[in-house]
C-alpha cells in the first residue's frame, strides 16, 4: 500500500506519547490487512460459482473455498474489531457477516456431500501446507461488544433481582457441630506443643553433637597450614557446580514450559506482550466508541445541511419533471392522468417507471399459453413417483447463486470505488468521512422531500388543472363517477400464534417471576475455548490408509461445530435469516465430559438470555417437600403459564438460549416402546453386548420401570412435555432462541416429538 493509500504511513510521529504512536501503527496494520483481505475475497469470488463437476471433484473444490473462507472470515473479523474508523466498520460488517454466512452454506453442502457431521480436512491442509489450527474458529467479538450496555444493564438487574430473592428467604439454621469440650481442646494443644518442644530440643542437641565431634577430630589430627592453591581450586569446583546445577535447573523449566507441562512465569505487565494488547484494544474501544458517537451526530447535522442547501433546487428539479409527465400524458391521452396513490408509492411510479413488457398478439398464443399449460401438467402427472425417486437418487442437488455471494460481489465492487484509490493521508485519526455521508444522505433526502411536500403540492396542482378544464367544457354536466376501488384480497389464513396469557404484565414483571423461581438465570463467565481438546490429523490420515470408516470426531471438530451450527447463527441476525441454522440441538457425554460448560458458553458469547427448564430444577425437593415448581394443571401456577412467560421473553429479548439438563427425564421414551426395544435387543445377546459395553465404560439404557423409580422429585417431570411442544411448535424461523438439551443417557428418551415440533 502507497503513502496515499494507507493512512499515517510516512507520518508517523510522536505526537501524544507512546500510547498514540502504537495506535497509529495499528491504524495502518490493520487497513492493509483489510485491503489484502479483500483482494483476496476477489479473487475467490471468481473460483466460488462452480463449473460442472462430479461429487469428488466438487467436494475437493467447495473444501478448498471453505478453508479460504475461514481464512478470509477469520481476517475480517480481527479488522472489524480493531478498526477505528466508523464507516470503515460498516462497510467490514456487511462483508464479515457475508462471508460468514456463505462459509456456512458451503459447510452445510459439504456435509450433504459427505454424509458425514464431521468432515476431516487433514489432506487438503497438507496439500496447501497448513496446519490444523487454521480451521479454529473464533466467535465474534461484536456480538457482545456491540451490545454490552444493554447486556450490562439485564446482567445488572438479574443479579439485583437474585439478591433480592435471596433476602427474601430464610436462612435454615445449621445443625450444631458435635466439637470437643474445652477440657480436650486444652489437652490437644498440650499434646501438640509438647511435641514441637521436643522436636526442637532434638534437633538443637544433635547440632550439638555434632560440632564436638568435628572439634574433636581436630584435636586428634592437628589443624595443618591451608595451601591457597587447593583452595583456590576447592572454591573454584563448587562454584562450577553450583553454576551448572543453576543452568540445567533453568534449562529443565524451559523444556517444561515448551511442551506445556508448566505454565511460564508472569511477566510485568509492562513487558508481557498480551497485556499490552490487551491495553491497546481496550483503548482502540474508546476511540470506536467517540469516533461511532461524532458520526451519529454528523448523520443529524449533515442531513440538515443538505436539507437547507440544496432542498429547493430538489423540489424544483422533482416538479418540473412531474409536470412535463402532466403534460406529455395530456397531450397523447387528450386527458390529464390521476395522480398516483401514496400506497403505490406515489410519484415514485414517474421517476422510476416499471419495464415495459410486450404484449403477445390474442387469440392464437393464448391458446398456445393454455396448451402449454395443459401440457406441462400432463408431464407432471406422468412422471409421478419414479421422478420423486429418480430426484432422490441423484444425490445432494447444485448450490443456487447465493444472496450471501451477491452480497459479497456488492461489497467488493463498492470497496474498489470508494476506499480502494481514496487518498487519506490527511485522516490520520480515522475520523469519519463528510463527503461519503453526504453521498449516502442525499438519496435520503430527495426521497424524503418527494413523499412529504413533492406529492402534496403536485396533487393539489393536479385538481385544480383538472378543475379548470372542466370549466372549459360545454354541454358537459355533472361529474363522472369515480371508479369503484377494488376489494383487497383476502389473504391466507396463517397459523394462529399462542393466545398472550398474560397481556396486562410487563416484560420486568415476567422477569421478575422467572428469576424468583430461578428459571431465568445469569450464565457462568465460560467461553467456547475453555473446551480444551486438539485436532488428530495424523492419526486420521493413519486410519484412512487402513479403515475407510470415518473416525469419530475430535474435541476441536466438536468445538467447531458448536461455533458453525449454533453459535453464529444466534448471535447474528444477518445469519440467522438466510444462512443454514439450527434451533434445536442435543449435546451427549458422560458426567463431567463439559455439556453444561457448553450450554453456558454458547449463551454468554452470544449475549443470550438463559433459561433453565431442566427437570430437577423445576421440581428440586422430595416427594412431600413442597419445593416443586408450577405445581397446578390450570391457572397462574400452572406449567403452561410458565412456558408461556419462558417463550415470551425469550422471543422479545432474543437471543436466548433455553436450556434443559438431563432432558431424558422430559422427554421420556414411552413404556411399550421400551419394553419392545428391550426385548428384541435381549433376543439379539443383549447380555453379551452388556458386558462388553461395561468393560468400555459406556452407558447402559436404563428400562422405563428403572429410570422412573429413579426420579428422586414429587411429580414426572413429563407433565411440561405436551406443553412445551406447543410452544416450540410456534418457534418462527426469524426467532433467535435455541432449545439445548444435554443428556448422559440419551436413548431412554423419545426424541420423535421434538423433531416434529
Amino acid at each position: 500500500a502507497g503513502d496515499q493509500g494507507v493512512p499515517g504511513t510516512r507520518r508517523l510521529v510522536k505526537t501524544g506519547g507512546e500510547g498514540e504512536e502504537r495506535d497509529d501503527m495499528a491504524n495502518v496494520t490493520y487497513d492493509v490487512l483489510w485491503r489484502e483481505t479483500m483482494r483476496d475475497l476477489l479473487d475467490m469470488l471468481e473460483l466460488d460459482p462452480p463449473q460442472d463437476q462430479d461429487e469428488e471433484e466438487a467436494f475437493q473444490h467447495f473444501s478448498y473455498l471453505y478453508i479460504k473462507y475461514v481464512q478470509i472470515f477469520k481476517n475480517l473479523e480481527d479488522c472489524y474489531d480493531q478498526h477505528v474508523h466508523p464507516q470503515k466498520r460498516i462497510d467490514i460488517k456487511e462483508v464479515l457477516e457475508a462471508v460468514m454466512g456463505r462459509m456456512l452454506e458451503i459447510k452445510e453442502y459439504l456435509v450433504q456431500l459427505s454424509g458425514l457431521k464431521f468432515i476431516s480436512f487433514d489432506d487438503i491442509l497438507v496439500d496447501l501446507k497448513l496446519i490444523p489450527e487454521t480451521l479454529e474458529l473464533p466467535v465474534p467479538r461484536y456480538f457482545v461488544d456491540e451490545r454490552k450496555k444493554d447486556l450490562d444493564m439485564r446482567e445488572k438487574l438479574v443479579a439485583t433481582l437474585i439478591a433480592a430473592r435471596d433476602a427474601d428467604k430464610e436462612v435454615e439454621p445449621e445443625p450444631p457441630e458435635a466439637g470437643f469440650s474445652l477440657e480436650d481442646a486444652i489437652r490437644i494443644i498440650q499434646v501438640n506443643e509438647r511435641g514441637r518442644q521436643g522436636k526442637q530440643r532434638a534437633k538443637f542437641m544433635k547440632e550439638i553433637v555434632r560440632q564436638e565431634e568435628l572439634e574433636r577430630k581436630l584435636r586428634e589430627i592437628g589443624q595443618p597450614e591451608t595451601d591457597p592453591d587447593q583452595a583456590a581450586v576447592v572454591i573454584q569446583k563448587l562454584f562450577r557446580g553450583f553454576k551448572t546445577l543453576k543452568q540445567a535447573r533453568l534449562m529443565r523449566e524451559e523444556e517444561l514450559v515448551f511442551i506445556g507441562m508448566k505454565e511460564p512465569e508472569q511477566k510485568p505487565r509492562e513487558l508481557d506482550p498480551v497485556s499490552r494488547q490487551a491495553d491497546i484494544r481496550s483503548r482502540r474501544k474508546i476511540i470506536q466508541a467517540q469516533n461511532k458517537d461524532e458520526y451519529e451526530e454528523a448523520l443529524v447535522s449533515i442531513r440538515r445541511k443538505i436539507y437547507d442547501d440544496e432542498g429547493v433546487d430538489m423540489r424544483e428539479q422533482m416538479m418540473d419533471k412531474i409536470r412535463q409527465w402532466f403534460v406529455a400524458y395530456r397531450e397523447q391521452n387528450e386527458a390529464f392522468p390521476d395522480y398516483p396513490d401514496e400506497e403505490d408509492g406515489g410519484s415514485l411510479f414517474i421517476f422510476d417507471p416499471p419495464p415495459v413488457v410486450e404484449e403477445d398478439e390474442e387469440g392464437g398464443d393464448e391458446k398456445d399459453g393454455k396448451g402449454g399449460k395443459d401440457d406441462k401438467k400432463k408431464d407432471d402427472k406422468g412422471k409421478g413417483k419414479k421422478g420423486e425417486e429418480e430426484a432422490e437418487d441423484e444425490g445432494p442437488q447444485e448450490l443456487p447463486i447465493s444472496d450471501f455471494v451477491l452480497k459479497m460481489q456488492s461489497c467488493t465492487e463498492k470497496f474498489c470505488q470508494v476506499w480502494q484509490d481514496r487518498d487519506e493521508s490527511q485522516n490520520f485519526a480515522q475520523k469519519y468521512d463528510a463527503e461519503l455521508i453526504r453521498d449516502a444522505l442525499r438519496p435520503g433526502v430527495r426521497e424524503e422531500i418527494r413523499m412529504k411536500e413533492v406529492d402534496e403540492v403536485m396533487r393539489n396542482e393536479l385538481e385544480n388543472l383538472k378543475a379548470a378544464v372542466e370549466k372549459g367544457k360545454k354541454g358537459k354536466k355533472g361529474k363522472k363517477k369515480g371508479k369503484k376501488g377494488k376489494k383487497g384480497k383476502k389473504g391466507k389464513k396463517g397459523k394462529k400464534g399462542p393466545k398472550d396469557l398474560t397481556p396486562d404484565r410487563t416484560m420486568d414483571s415476567l422477569m421478575k417471576e422467572l428469576v424468583d423461581k430461578d428459571i431465568l438465570q445469569l450464565a457462568s463467565n465460560y467461553s467456547v475455548q475453555d473446551f480444551v481438546g486438539q485436532h488428530r490429523n495424523l492419526d486420521m490420515i493413519e486410519r484412512k490408509a487402513l479403515d475407510p470408516t470415518p473416525p469419530e470426531a475430535s474435541l476441536a471438530q466438536i468445538r467447531q461445530a458448536v461455533v458453525e451450527q449454533l453459535v453464529l447463527p444466534l448471535g447474528s441476525q444477518a445469519v440467522h435469516e438466510k444462512a443454514p441454522f439450527v434451533n434445536k440441538a442435543l449435546i451427549y457425554g458422560p458426567k463431567g465430559c463439559g455439556k453444561t460448560m457448553l450450554s453456558m458458553a454458547i449463551a454468554r458469547e452470544t449475549g443470550s438470555n438463559f433459561f433453565n427448564l431442566s427437570a430437577r430444577n423445576l421440581d428440586p425437593g422430595a416427594p412431600g417437600s413442597g419445593r416443586i415448581k408450577y405445581p397446578d394443571k390450570k391457572g397462574a401456577n400452572s406449567a403452561v403459564m410458565m412456558l408461556h412467560m419462558v417463550f415470551k421473553v425469550a422471543k422479545a429479548l432474543a437471543p436466548s438460549v433455553v436450556y434443559m439438563d438431563e432432558v431424558e427425564w422430559t422427554f421420556i421414551a414411552d413404556k411399550k416402546k421400551v419394553i419392545e426395544r428391550r426385548r428384541s435387543k435381549e433376543r439379539r445377546g443383549e447380555r453379551r453386548r452388556r458386558r462388553r459395553s461395561r468393560r468400555r465404560g459406556r452407558m447402559i439404557d436404563l428400562t422405563f420401570h428403572q429410570l422412573k423409580s429413579q426420579w428422586p422429585g414429587e411429580k414426572p417431570p413429563s407433565r411440561f412435555l405436551k406443553d412445551f411442544l406447543k410452544e416450540v411448535k410456534f418457534l418462527k424461523e426469524e426467532d433467535r432462541i435455541l432449545i439445548l438439551g444435554n443428556s448422559r443417557s440419551a436413548r431412554c428418551s423419545s426424541p420423535s416429538p421434538l423433531l416434529l415440533a
